[in-house]
């Protein structure tokens, strides 16, 4: 059978050649404020123009008459307005008034969450914006440099990766190239970077031995990879158990203890700065998300009746101690529904707009096909050994968990039975751990190598078929 190409030259070029058009005609197409969370993540590109790092907290009156504590920050009223896609009351959500300018001309944006969050990930975004206000363009015009700022980074970091992998480049290619991870780099949401940062690490990490010349800048480029992505998403953690491999199984106790001490102090470099960063932003910036007022749901408690009017995250990590079995069972629940399990799959292939512009059907099948036929065919070669599967693994199993558990707690009404807001998207800088766990380390001769080809192909799909769909965006709904 016909050997096609794979080595890393091939691979970044068809990256370039086919997903670089795509990104870039997202960020040109798409709507201002029709992807994920960006008109928050654009506030925080601008604020971070003007020199503010992280939000801070300020009264803000809503809807419903009230008034909360909401971490935000001060811009120019028209980068809010840009990205004001639908309705202030669409899905009959509580929505900030209008707040009358200070005496700069800016008025405060609640970010909730996502003022919380460090500034590093939106330094591509910022600079876009500045470009275009030294060149004295439009706040419309800026806003698309800025999203191409993104979409720069994502792609370079994207591109660092599949040269440097040794193995599992067919994996990182597929995950990079998904609809959703390009949606996500044409915008201003920090997502596409973390995801490109977590595959980047994986592939400095794909050497075995992991030892000789340069092994040491791979490390340490792995190491300040998963800091930035740690330090943006606390949750993603166990991210750092990339670090603990490979395992030096043949050296004896001595040998492994040893590696084990050396990692171990790695793994706590790259998390400690995200510990430090989230006790100080939650003590001094974090807020609850205000809400409608509400009955608290049926694993309260307390005393009735129980009105809460946001969300509340000591009440709910209460409820999740008052029965610890529930750190298990709710996550189990959610994760064990077909319902949400196809909404997870979906949306890690791509789902646009708020959760509510599908792609075509047939894409999702292609790129089932895409994913899956590589892993099951090409899999001729050495695994790496199972104690290093079995690690990766669990450690992907518990940044989910993580995952799921941190979207009770901060997002979810208090005291449902059920877990509100994760989405697909969240997967993916899962990905390139269980790359690392089972991308074959040595490959014997193989007939030919055409299930490779599958990513290819869906990713040429995606040159009509994705900004089609982005087209498609601009009718109403």
């Amino acid at each position: 059978m016909i050997r096609l190409p794979s080595g890393p030259r091939f691979w970044c070029w068809a990256y370039l050649a086919l997903c670089a058009p795509v990104c870039i005609a997202l960020a040109l197409i798409v709507p201002p404020g029709e992807v994920a969370d960006e008109g928050s993540h654009l506030a925080r590109a601008v604020a971070l123009t003007q020199g503010d790092m992280i939000g801070h907290r300020e009264p803000v009156r809503y809807s419903d008459g009230s008034t909360h504590v909401a971490a935000g920050v001060r811009i120019d009223p028209s980068w809010e307005r840009l990205t004001r896609s639908r309705p202030k009351d669409f899905g009959g959500v509580l929505y900030p008034l209008d707040d009358p300018p200070d005496a700069r001309g800016r008025v405060f944006v609640p970010l909730y969450t996502v003022g919380t969050y460090p500034p590093f990930l939106y330094a591509p975004a910022a600079a876009g914006l500045t470009v275009g206000r030294i060149l004295g363009l439009a706040p419309e015009v800026c806003f698309y440099l800025g999203r191409l700022g993104t979409a720069t980074a994502t792609l370079a970091i994207a591109i660092a990766a599949l040269a440097l992998a040794q193995r599992g480049r067919v994996a990182f290619f597929a995950m990079l190239a998904l609809p959703m991870t390009l949606s996500l780099a044409a915008s201003f949401n920090q997502d596409a970077p973390i995801i490109a940062l977590a595959a980047l690490a994986a592939a400095l990490l794909t050497p075995r031995p992991l030892a000789g010349p340069g092994m040491r800048l791979r490390l340490s480029g792995a190491i300040v990879s998963l800091a930035l992505v740690v330090l943006a998403k606390p949750p993603y953690a166990g991210l750092a158990a990339m670090l603990l491999i490979p395992l030096p199984l043949g050296e004896g106790s001595g040998g492994l203890a040893r590696h084990a001490v050396r990692r171990l102090a790695a793994a706590a470099l790259t998390v400690l700065p995200a510990a430090l960063w989230t006790v100080a932003a939650t003590a001094t910036v974090a807020t609850p998300v205000p809400r409608d007022a509400y009955e608290a749901g049926p694993l309260w408690s307390g005393p009735r009746p129980a009105t809460f009017t946001s969300t509340d995250p000591k009440a709910q990590a209460q409820i999740l101690l008052d029965k610890p079995a529930r750190l298990l069972t709710l996550p189990g629940h959610f994760l064990g529904t077909i319902k949400h399990l196809t909404i997870l799959a979906k949306g890690s292939v791509g789902i646009f707009g708020w959760l509510d512009r599908p792609l075509p059907g047939f894409v999702y099948g292609l790129w089932a096909v895409a994913l899956l036929a590589p892993f099951l065919l090409l899999r001729h070669g050495t695994m790496p050994p199972w104690p290093e599967s079995l690690l990766l693994t669990a450690s992907a199993v518990a940044c989910l968990w993580l995952v799921v558990i941190s979207q009770y707690l901060t997002w979810t009404n208090v005291g449902e039975n059920r877990i509100d807001g994760p989405q697909g998207r969240y997967l993916l800088p899962l990905v390139p751990m269980l790359v690392l766990a089972f991308a074959p380390t040595r490959r014997s001769p193989s007939p030919g190598r055409w299930p490779a080809m599958l990513p290819v192909a869906a990713a040429a799909a995606d040159l009509v078929a994705v900004p089609l769909a982005a087209l498609a965006m601009t009718a109403p709904a």
